[in-house]
């Protein structure tokens, strides 16, 4: 049987052609849309169980516990020491991040989240994440009339953050300008045998417009040729003057012998000047004297032993406000019992950190002393050598140890978000980044100081990322995917 022929037109044989093109470019172009959505918004979500394309896991896992709600009552990561990192992938050429992650927290009073924007990991934009004591009802979230933002206590004005007087303000990663002060000149001159090791920072009012402070520097290796002392005078940031000096002589025999150094400025503006002394801790500080009235150390105070240079220890006694501090010595001639206003703390072992806390409410300057000696004592305020000497150069920084009210604590100066309550004890905190210029791997740090020594957690249960930038037409678009197109071919 013979069937008859059939013509088929030619257009319609060209479009069933077509058809399965028209289809494949038509899903390459949903795909690349979904990407590189018109719109510039590209959301990535994740619990952090690893099956984000975007978004992985925190890391090193020995800080953390995979949470699939087997034993734990949530479906996430558990955060228990700190720091921990996450890497986020880009999806393409984006400007900013929106960041909000789902959390609760136990037995830790704050977190501090940040990007990473080197390879080596050492450039980091830190921002408030959670504080426990802002959280709380006595404080409240305001912005000052100048425009300052952070936390009042709730008797206390919103000017306070207008306030130039820096006791009873602390700042949590917030930059903030040293207050203004001037003394009269003065020719009385103080005089003070100390015993200070490598990098230091002494904070100095100027005095009839000047500055005048002279040290005398040892260099106690003999092993090299000669030490380097830099010193740097800056005022708010800003350096004023720049010097380096060798403490070592040609001839010495033994010790280097004591050198003077002159630190010598005229015509200041009133503020807070700081000298910061650059050295390695083979080069000691072995004599203060100034006719400025004020000045402070700190909060870093690195007090050397005198082996060599005394024949008996060599005590330290200053004066602070600070409300918490860090001791550890290296020597076993160094462990001994450290007075701090009305508590005191045992060094017991060398190369172990002794933390000691004041509970009191004294808010004057209070005793801090070191009766022999050899210890670097951390603080979270600053020291000075007498009490008519002691100023507060900046604000105290907020802390997890930081008591608020009992501290007598009235603002803080802060950038801040209250977080959003969800309910069971989950919060939900946001932040902004700007995206690094070409970064095909974006990486974040969760920071939670003391999360070990108490015994504490973050849970982690939900971590969002939105990627943004400008909506573009047509052309726009086109012209985002040959650049990235672009970008990958180089990058193979």
């Amino acid at each position: 049987m013979k069937f008859p022929s059939i013509t088929v037109p030619k257009v319609l044989v060209y479009v069933v052609g077509i058809v399965p093109w028209i289809i494949g470019i038509g899903f390459v172009v949903f795909i690349l849309s979904l990407r590189f959505p018109v719109s510039g918004i590209f959301r990535a979500t994740t619990n952090l169980t690893g099956t984000s394309a975007f978004i992985y896991q925190f890391l090193p896992a020995e800080r953390t516990i995979i949470a699939k709600g087997d034993e734990l009552d949530f479906i996430g990561q558990r955060m228990i020491e700190d720091p921990v990192y996450i890497n986020a992938r880009t999806p393409g050429p984006y400007e900013i991040v929106d960041v909000e992650m789902e959390f609760r927290v136990t037995r830790q009073p704050l977190v501090e989240l940040g990007i990473i924007r080197d390879s080596a990991g050492k450039q980091m934009d830190m921002i408030p994440w959670y504080s426990e004591l802002l959280e709380s009802a006595d404080w409240k979230h305001v912005t000052s009339p100048s425009g300052r933002k952070g936390f009042v206590y709730k008797t206390t004005s919103i000017g306070r953050l207008d306030n130039q007087d820096t006791r009873n303000l602390a700042v949590w990663l917030a930059t903030t300008t040293a207050p203004l002060m001037d003394d009269p000149i003065s020719t009385t001159t103080q005089t003070f045998a100390v015993s200070l090791r490598g990098q230091h920072d002494l904070w100095v009012v100027p005095a009839g417009g000047e500055i005048n402070v002279n040290l005398k520097v040892q260099d106690v290796n003999r092993s090299r040729s000669g030490g380097l002392l830099a010193i740097e005078v800056s005022k708010n940031g800003d350096v004023i003057k720049y010097d380096a000096i060798s403490p070592s002589g040609s001839l010495d025999d033994g010790y280097g012998a004591r050198i003077p150094v002159s630190i010598k400025l005229n015509d200041l503006e009133s503020g807070v000047y700081r000298i910061r002394l650059l050295a390695d801790d083979d080069i000691f500080i072995r004599e203060i004297s100034t006719t400025n009235p004020r000045f402070v150390i700190g909060p870093r105070l690195n007090i050397g032993d005198v082996v060599g240079y005394l024949k008996e220890p060599q005590a330290f006694t200053g004066v602070t406000t600070a409300r918490h501090i860090v001791a550890e010595t290296f020597h076993t001639e160094g462990l001994q019992e450290i007075q701090f206003g009305e508590t005191s703390g045992k060094v017991l072992q060398t190369h172990t950190a002794t933390r000691i806390d004041r509970t009191d409410d004294i808010g004057t300057p209070v005793t801090i002393a070191a009766p022999l000696g050899d210890v670097r004592i951390i603080t979270d305020g600053f020291v000075a050598l007498t009490e008519s000497a002691f100023f507060e150069p900046e604000p105290r920084r907020l802390k997890p140890e930081t008591h608020g009210l009992q501290e007598g604590l009235e603002a803080v100066l802060t950038d801040y978000q209250p977080v959003t309550n969800l309910g069971d004890g989950w919060v939900l905190a946001r932040a902004t980044f700007q995206i690094p210029k070409q970064a095909d791997m974006l990486r974040f740090v969760l920071s939670a100081p003391g999360i070990r020594s108490r015994a504490g957690s973050i849970d982690i249960r939900k971590m969002t990322l939105t990627y943004r930038r400008p909506p573009m037409n047509l052309e726009g678009w086109w012209n985002v995917l040959y650049n990235e197109a672009r970008n990958a071919y180089h990058r193979l």
